[in-house]
């Protein structure tokens, strides 16, 4: 029997060369964009964050494409202006990223506008075709992913909830253990609250399908504010007793009664439902900031975006930079998706581009050449996806399975054109780019972060 791993991995990989191949009977031009939006989908935690992301990309090439011809018409022959004006969705997109619901829609329109507008050349005919090619390709891996994740070896948010749900219900009886003994900790009330707001999100997403989540939506939404409860009381008489800590027992009981039963049973007594319900009310499980927070948060990040892509824009323009428009559209792609990310993500990209990117051009240039058929070639990326999917298979090597991904359909890119070419010029130097990127985002990220160092002097 093939482990979860194991089936994610081949599913993941079906989808992809699905995509790719269905793109190239078309006869579509950049079949790999297809190829990546089922890479992304792949890469959530559930198939209702895919389907949520899925919408999100949907709109995000929208808005992309709409900028995009907004630049094109009006400044096209001021590079001034164009630079302005872009960099200013570039900000915009990296002070929208950490939104959880819209966040992504403005990184993938920043992410659409800059490849519209290198790719097109500002040319209206081209533009115009790449906008409509990359509105197919998107529509194309999202409905091959759905597909694929439908029919093989489903596994629903439903599902995903249920277990999560019940882990927390578990973990929750032993916290008050825990309580009673006096070894409730800190970390153990963080952990929960975690959980809780990843049970809540959960709710949230596009659950279509799931008939539990459904038809008991509120009723789950209350017992997780419910859990939510329990966990800040249990806080809260960790540090100072009161008289809350009477209806521990009714609670416990609750928990016990209510254990893997539908949730139509409340888990406070009813003596803390009111109190509950004003609490809940005014502490939402999803992080509500004000537009003071929200600049204090990100306002770093949309400086080190904003500088590593000027800083290209600088390097490209007055150092002689060949490859055309190549280098500053991985600049602004780079540029949006790197400060998000922790500061330890762009020596990990470094390391990974070097490693992952040779390995791609060795195949690229010893095995792909070789190949006289479709079935070779799709069983080629078939393989290295699930070796990818298998190796990578930590949420501390994620970025590696991101990286990997991209780097393998980019570099061998020539190779799924309806008439494919084998010339290593290209993709080396595409590859040289990104490691040129990832040293200024590196520079800049340095620059911008505060040093911790203290220094102590002796008296």
């Amino acid at each position: 029997m093939l482990n979860q791993s194991t089936k994610e991995a081949f599913k993941a990989a079906l989808a992809i060369v699905i995509a790719l191949c269905l793109a190239i009977w078309f006869e579509w031009d950049k079949p790999y964009w297809a190829g990546i939006t089922a890479a992304v989908l792949a890469l959530n935690e559930t198939f209702a964050h895919s389907l949520q992301k899925g919408q999100n990309r949907v709109l995000g090439a929208l808005m992309g494409a709409g900028y995009a011809l907004f630049l094109i018409s009006y400044f096209s022959q001021d590079p001034v202006l164009f630079v302005v004006f872009y960099t200013l969705l570039l900000a915009a997109s990296l002070f929208m990223a950490s939104d959880e619901k819209r966040g992504y829609i403005f990184v993938q329109g920043y992410t659409v506008c800059t490849i519209i507008c290198c790719m097109g050349g500002f040319d209206s005919l081209n533009t115009f075709d790449y906008i409509i090619l990359r509105l197919q390709e998107t529509l194309l891996g999202i409905g091959v992913f759905t597909f694929i994740y439908r029919l093989i070896w489903p596994v629903s948010t439903e599902t995903v909830f249920s277990r999560r749900y019940w882990q927390l219900h578990a973990e929750l009886q032993q916290a008050l253990n825990h309580y009673h003994n006096g070894r409730l900790s800190s970390e153990t009330i963080a952990h929960i609250q975690h959980s809780v707001r990843q049970l809540h999100h959960l709710l949230e997403l596009p659950n279509h399908g799931s008939y539990d989540l459904q038809y008991y939506q509120n009723q789950w939404l209350e017992r997780v504010r419910e859990v939510d409860v329990i966990v800040h009381l249990l806080d809260s008489l960790s540090h100072k007793p009161s008289d809350l800590a009477n209806y521990l027992a009714d609670i416990e009981h609750n928990l016990e009664s209510t254990w893997k039963r539908p949730p139509t049973e409340p888990l406070l007594p009813a003596a803390l439902l009111k109190v509950a319900q004003r609490y809940s009310s005014h502490k939402p499980l999803l992080r509500q900031r004000s537009l003071r927070q929200h600049i204090n948060d990100d306002w770093r990040k949309v400086l080190q975006g904003a500088s590593t892509f000027l800083t290209c824009i600088l390097a490209w323009v007055y150092l002689p930079i060949p490859g055309g428009f190549v280098f500053p559209m991985i600049a602004g792609i780079f540029a949006t998706n790197l400060p998000p990310l922790p500061t330890s993500a762009i020596k990990d990209a470094f390391f990974g581009a070097v490693g992952l990117g040779g390995f791609y051009l060795l195949q690229y240039s010893l095995i792909m050449p070789s190949f006289t058929e479709l079935w070779q070639l799709l069983a080629f990326y078939f393989i290295n996806i699930v070796a990818i999917w298998k190796v990578f298979d930590t949420v501390r090597l994620g970025i590696f399975r991101v990286l990997g991904v991209n780097l393998l359909l980019v570099l061998s890119s020539s190779a799924l054109n309806l008439t494919p070419y084998f010339n290593i010029e290209i993709p080396l130097m595409m590859l040289v780019y990104v490691l040129i990127i990832l040293a200024i985002a590196k520079l800049v990220s340095d620059l911008l972060t505060p040093c911790k160092t203290k220094v102590v002097f002796d008296k």
